[in-house]
């Protein structure tokens, strides 16, 4: 009989431990592992300024689901993605208005009529790898003229958009630096004048006294509008465009970057004026410069690539100039590879020095100026009709100059590399644009 009652309170037990079991197919409320979606809410509390979950991608208490909730998990899932990824878009946007369209500096239209487009089609197209101005030319002999300037009007050409540099001193001191004339031509100042003036070198390498200018001591960076005036450089073959507009327009809003970053900046040339290559340089050795970017935009190559053919010449034997031609090229292809276009290129799309037969820079850019570290930079292919659509829209303007700004940035914050290097070559050849003959100085 005592058998009998053991046997009966065993099973009573193993009954009511079974009935404690919940139905196959219901979850239990226990705390599980860390679950992918609980990995996603982690991401959104990550990138949320206060460090906390936004309460869009919070989700339910962590259960262990069933095979028949297997649809309601994927759904869950589905909309903690969506979440997270339309929160990051919407910040992406943010800032891309913010830094690529700012409201102060207004848009140019592409058909600006301030000598933007060259409607006569009065210049022709470089050839390969051979768009920047080249100067084998010494300079004329010096005559000292006497201008006035104290009542002449800004021409029209002058930008309005970007703030001219801060001088660092107006009044007529020293012999250091450049003065900048009320038209804005940027005169390397030679001496004081015995009037209270300037002695200053004229862009046709004379010599002339001004009295009211702007005078700059120093810069942290100096930008090159390449050619200008009676040299366009390369032309767009639908619209026209010149080289010589596109490249001011670039160099403006590479102003504009800088100056918003905190540098200094001086451009060697704010109107549509012709500028030798050794007085782009005087200006430059004036004011002894971070370094000095000389813009440009290609023309010639009719090869087809996947990437844009972006060239950047640099100052042989600089390490300096290297490394920025070498940031620059990779902030070029970056910013620009993200728009579609039948891209062309020459055979050394890259970072490089071009010599000529003596050994020397072929660039008078870098070999006017010794010890300022110097970069050409050559976006692309004008002469391209895909690509002239491109450079000649608002957007691209933006991308193509945050490329140059960014890349002078990182040079001067960081000891970081770009990528693209390529050797030394020696190229000859020349335009035969860029020196002092039949140059004629414009008005001050």
């Amino acid at each position: 009989m005592r058998y009998i009652f053991t046997a009966a309170i065993g099973t009573l037990l193993v009954i009511a431990a079974l009935l404690a079991l919940p139905p196959i197919g219901e979850s239990q409320t226990s705390l599980v592992a860390q679950s992918t979606g609980d990995r996603l809410a982690t991401v959104g509390a990550l990138d949320d300024p206060s460090n906390e979950a936004p309460t869009t991608t919070a989700l339910p208490a962590r259960q262990v689901l069933s095979p028949s909730s297997t649809d309601a998990a994927i759904e869950m899932f589905a909309e903690v993605l969506g979440e997270v990824e339309y929160n990051l878009s919407d910040k992406l946007s943010e800032q891309r208005d913010a830094l690529v369209f700012p409201d102060d500096v207004p848009a140019k239209p592409n058909n600006a009529d301030e000598g933007d487009v060259d409607t006569a089609g009065n210049g022709s197209l470089s050839v390969e790898g051979n768009n920047e101005e080249r100067d084998g030319e010494a300079a004329p002999e010096s005559t000292t003229t006497t201008t006035t300037t104290t009542t002449a009007p800004p021409v029209t050409e002058v930008p309005t958009t970007v703030a001219a540099p801060a001088p660092v001193d107006n009044a007529p001191v020293g012999d250091g630096g450049v003065v900048i004339s009320p038209r804005g031509v940027v005169l390397p100042i030679i001496a004081p004048a015995s009037n209270g003036g300037w002695r200053a070198s004229t862009p046709c390498g004379n010599e002339v006294t001004i009295t009211n200018g702007t005078q700059v001591s120093h810069v942290d960076f100096v930008l090159d509008a390449g050619h200008g005036g009676s040299e366009p450089g390369a032309v767009g073959p639908t619209s026209g465009i010149t080289e010589k507009a596109l490249n001011l327009r670039i160099a403006e809003i590479v102003e504009w970057y800088l100056e918003e970053a905190g540098y200094t900046v001086l451009q060697t040339r704010t109107t549509d004026v012709r500028l030798p290559l050794a007085s782009r340089a005087a200006i430059a050795n004036a004011v002894q410069p971070d370094a000095f970017v000389s813009i440009h935009h290609n023309g010639g190559a009719t090869r087809r690539q996947s990437t844009p053919g972006s060239e950047l010449f640099v100052d042989g034997g600089n390490p300096e100039a290297r490394r920025l031609g070498g940031l620059m090229f990779e902030e070029m292809i970056d910013h620009l590879s993200v728009y579609e276009a039948d891209w062309v290129g020459g055979w050394r799309n890259g970072v490089g020095t071009r010599l000529n037969s003596s050994g020397d820079d072929l660039y008078g850019i870098h070999r006017f100026t010794p010890g300022v570290p110097s970069v050409i930079t050559e976006v692309g292919y004008l002469s391209n009709p895909s690509e002239e659509a491109l450079y000649i829209d608002n957007d691209v303007q933006w991308a193509h100059a945050k490329a140059i700004a960014d890349a002078l940035i990182r040079w001067s914050t960081t000891s970081e590399e770009g990528h693209g290097y390529l050797s030394d070559f020696v190229d000859d050849s020349s335009s035969g644009t860029g020196g002092f003959s039949g140059c004629t100085d414009p008005s001050l």
